[in-house]
């Protein structure tokens, strides 16, 4: 079984305690990837993994995190669609 409905659930677990403010935009985006940007301090990062998943499951696929960076409160992840 995959790992990535657990994390789906975590994600979401994490997003309701944190009380997010809004989503990350999308910086890039193909039908295997997808780079998001967001506020450190306003947004969780596990509501970019949600927003990447999202993305990913509307083609069939799932997603893995490649990386975030860190630029003081900004941060941006990149995502694959598998």
């Amino acid at each position: 079984m995959s790992v990535f409905p657990y994390r789906t659930i975590a994600a979401i677990v994490l997003m309701s305690l944190a009380g997010c403010s809004g989503e990350p935009w999308t910086l890039a985006q193909s039908p295997d990837r997808i780079t998001l940007r967001w506020w450190s301090d306003e947004i969780a990062d596990a509501q970019a993994v949600v927003t990447a998943g999202a993305y990913c499951m509307r083609q069939g696929k799932v997603a893995e995190t490649v990386g975030v960076e860190r630029d003081g409160s900004a941060s941006i992840g990149r995502y694959r669609c598998l």
